[in-house]
């Protein structure tokens, strides 16, 4: 019973919280991912010689295919977007079962926002410490080093916030060791500029776009977390609270 509660109630609570990932990706990161892909055409359209030396994942490809700008793009994003909000809720909740049912009481506002922030920053924060949120025409180290490396700081960080949340006293400690130790690995980097362009007014321009998009996707992360750690919150205490106390023959 409680894993098909699981399953729906994400499922719901990816279509509420996709959606206001997708608007809040639409209002403040769109435009900047527009700007920096029209650079990034512009320097591919240059002469031979003054094109960008640098190597970019988001370069483009003849032959590689995308969302056309507008409607499609915007519902592949929701469609994206609502899926992983579906898994991380599914995630969440079975957490919130695992360690706050057995309590058989209810999360309150306060522990809704830290199960928030705790995903915030397990699977936003911590990798982006290392690796921060990249524009279109950002030269950055192979894909494959840096998935790798994502992994870690994910796995590691997750590690060491349980441990300080939920492990006894005496062990505490070896939270913080996990907490670290992605950065004491050192995240992936290369040895040049993050932006190549044969104008340097435009490399200015384009560093200026990355700081932005760096510090509003820091923002709507941490809405779309709190978001999600409040929407899981409101239906623990409504869907599966009263298990745990229909399965308590002591219950008042």
């Amino acid at each position: 019973m409680i894993f098909s509660r699981i399953i729906y109630s994400s499922i719901v609570i990816g279509l509420v919280a996709g959606m206001l990932l997708t608007s809040l990706q639409i209002a403040g990161l769109k435009p900047i991912i527009v700007e920096a892909e029209r650079f990034e055409t512009l320097a591919t359209e240059m002469p031979a010689g003054h094109e960008n030396s640098g190597h970019s994942d988001h370069a483009h490809a003849d032959d590689f295919w995308a969302p056309a700008q507008g409607l499609e793009r915007n519902a592949y994003s929701f469609l994206a977007n609502v899926l992983a909000s579906t898994g991380f809720a599914a995630i969440m909740l079975a957490l919130m079962n695992q360690f706050q049912l057995p309590r058989k009481a209810n999360i309150s506002w306060g522990q809704g926002s830290l199960w928030g922030l705790a995903g915030f920053a397990t699977l936003f924060l911590a990798p982006a410490i290392g690796l921060p949120p990249e524009i279109p025409g950002a030269v950055s180290a192979p894909l494959e080093h840096r998935q790798l490396w994502w992994a870690l700081a994910v796995l590691s960080v997750a590690i060491g916030l349980g441990i300080f949340a939920f492990a006894a006293v005496r062990i505490k400690t070896l939270g913080l060791l996990f907490l670290v130790i992605p950065y004491i690995v050192g995240s992936p980097q290369v040895d040049t500029p993050m932006f190549q362009h044969a104008d340097p007014s435009v490399t200015q321009v384009l560093i200026n776009l990355h700081r932005q998009f760096v510090i509003i996707s820091t923002v709507v992360n941490l809405i779309f977390w709190l978001s999600l750690g409040l929407c899981c919150r409101f239906v623990f205490n409504r869907w599966f609270r009263g298990l745990a106390l229909s399965a308590d023959p002591d219950r008042s």
